[in-house]
Order: structure tokens, then C-alpha cells, then sequence
């Protein structure tokens, strides 16, 4: 009984220790897009000074290109551009230790790969 209890303890001190650890806030600076041969040209640049850079030609009558800055959400970086009046994915996650960014607007579901390192 008492071996069991020592067991469930520790079990939920590891857990506990673990669930406070910080993550690695830089894991996401970087070029994102899709390849070279997507006509869509979808580019986001994630950049330390926390300014960004994004492109999307995916529809040829509105293709946006948009600077600005960003900021911190939880796990989520949120873009922020005062300049353009064209609606572009503004939230954005990253995954896999900052290889992947994962963005949805309405229906359309966008998912970027690292293109630097």
C-alpha cells in the first residue's frame, strides 16, 4: 500500500514538473511556404524583431502581400497589419519543434513547411 502510494506520488510530481516547462519561444523565426511548384506561392516570415513578412497568390484577382509585426498567444503567433484591407490567416500554430505552421480562416486550412534553417 504504502510502495503504491510513494509510486503515485512521484508519477505525479514528473507529470507535474513537466506540464510547467517552458517552451522554446524562438522555435518558430524562420521562412514557412509551400513548394516551388505551387502556383499559390503561400510564403510567411517569422522574424525575431517580431515583424513578419506573409504572401498569398492563391487567388490571382487578390493577391496579398502584407508586413507588419506580430505577437505572442499562448502557442499561437497572432499577425498584426494595419495596412491592408484584404482578410489573409492571421493566427497561426506551429508544430513539430517549429517545422510546421498550421493556420484556418473559415473553411480554408493552410499548413506551411519550413523552407530554412
Amino acid at each position: 500500500m504504502t510502495t503504491s502510494i510513494k509510486t503515485l506520488a512521484l508519477l505525479a510530481a514528473v507529470v507535474l514538473m513537466y506540464s510547467f516547462t517552458n517552451v522554446n519561444s524562438d522555435q518558430f523565426y524562420g521562412t514557412y511556404g509551400v513548394s516551388a511548384s505551387d502556383p499559390s506561392q503561400i510564403k510567411l516570415i517569422i522574424n525575431a524583431d517580431h515583424t513578419f513578412y506573409y504572401q498569398d497568390f492563391s487567388a490571382s484577382d487578390k493577391k496579398i502581400v502584407s508586413e507588419g509585426t506580430w505577437k505572442r498567444a499562448g502557442n499561437k503567433v497572432v499577425l498584426e497589419d494595419n495596412d491592408t484591407d484584404l482578410k489573409f490567416h492571421t493566427i497561426w500554430t506551429f508544430h513539430n519543434n517549429g517545422q510546421t505552421a498550421k493556420s484556418r480562416k473559415g473553411l480554408a486550412f493552410y499548413r506551411l513547411c519550413r523552407l530554412d534553417e
